[in-house]
């Protein structure tokens, strides 16, 4: 299905391709902006990783020639500079192409530091090792685990934060032990809601991996604009997270569809093709409704690729 292009495009000096989306806030305020970006995709081994010689890191460092020797970089740089004046700038996964002290090196160096207003969450690749390489996964989960914690700008599984008593940002980590959300994530984000509710907070979600939406006119959902041809067209109300990817996954989709009174738009990347599609949801008195969701192509692509949310 064609999908209507709900965001207005301008391309930017430098070729950046932005996309302008506004929500409206349920109380007075100053305009605020987020900007949204993801899948930067930092492929890079330093001299650390060449002197450990790690042959599950090597192999994909032979084997994994997209964006190699931080080819990327530049495209996150020319992004984040469009972003760097924004309230928040939320990155939704995929900033490491793979796990290496090179990657991390980059990400710290040139993106979590010099930005200090990032939230951040993970994509399926930071705790990858093998990424187009020959040898099988061996460093354990909590290593990778603690590796990322030491230089991420918030905790990798969920976080929260309030811009001006109005709006509520909500990070998840659906996607690091394959496509799900996690047992630990249920309590906390039912907290966030109802905190949302009790204060008239609008709230945004951001994670990886897109959630199916059960909406039939999602089905084969034309992309916005392509950066894989492999994913030039979808059926979004069967594809992306739901209650098949577990127990923890099936309560935080139905939380999500059963709180359109408050939560106002999710946002992520992992396709790396543009596509807008709908969640079918109730609000809390059972009235239906739908929740935007917005999938965003990657900053590698093109000069690189940016969703600025105004927020009235």
């Amino acid at each position: 299905m064609n999908k209507k292009n709900i965001w207005k495009e301008t391309t930017l000096q430098d070729g950046v391709l932005a996309r302008d989306i506004t929500i409206k806030s349920n109380k007075h305020g100053k305009p605020l902006k987020i900007v949204h970006m993801t899948d930067m995709h930092l492929n890079f081994c330093n001299g650390q990783d060449f002197e450990e010689n790690d042959p599950v890191l090597m192999s994909t460092y032979e084997n994994r020639e997209w964006l190699k020797n931080g080819a990327s970089l530049k495209n996150a740089v020319r992004c984040l500079e469009h972003a760097k004046n924004a309230d928040k700038i939320v990155i939704t996964g995929d900033i490491l192409d793979y796990l290496s002290y090179g990657c991390t090196e980059l990400a710290k160096k040139h993106i979590f530091e010099p930005y200090g207003n990032i939230i951040a969450s993970l994509g399926n690749h930071e705790t990858a090792r093998k990424v187009q390489g020959k040898f099988p996964e061996i460093m354990p989960q909590e290593e990778k685990e603690k590796r990322l914690r030491d230089i991420w700008p918030n905790d990798i599984r969920y976080s929260s934060t309030v811009l001006d008593e109005r709006v509520m940002l909500i990070q998840m980590d659906n996607s690091s032990k394959g496509c799900k959300f996690f047992d630990e994530q249920i309590e906390p984000f039912k907290k966030d809601l109802q905190k949302a509710r009790e204060n008239g907070y609008i709230a945004l979600l951001f994670f990886h991996i897109n959630l199916a939406t059960q909406n039939e006119e999602d089905k084969d959902t034309k992309a916005i604009n392509i950066g894989d041809k492999a994913y030039a067209t979808m059926s979004f109300d069967t594809y992306g997270i739901s209650k098949k990817n577990g127990s923890a996954s099936t309560e935080i989709c139905n939380i999500i569809k059963t709180s359109a009174d408050v939560i106002k738009g999710c946002f992520c990347g992992h396709m790396h093709s543009d596509f807008y599609t709908e969640i079918v949801a109730n609000d809390n008195n059972g009235t239906k409704t739908r929740i935007p969701q917005y999938v965003l192509i990657g900053t590698p692509y093109g000069d690189g690729h940016i969703l600025n949310i105004n927020i009235e």
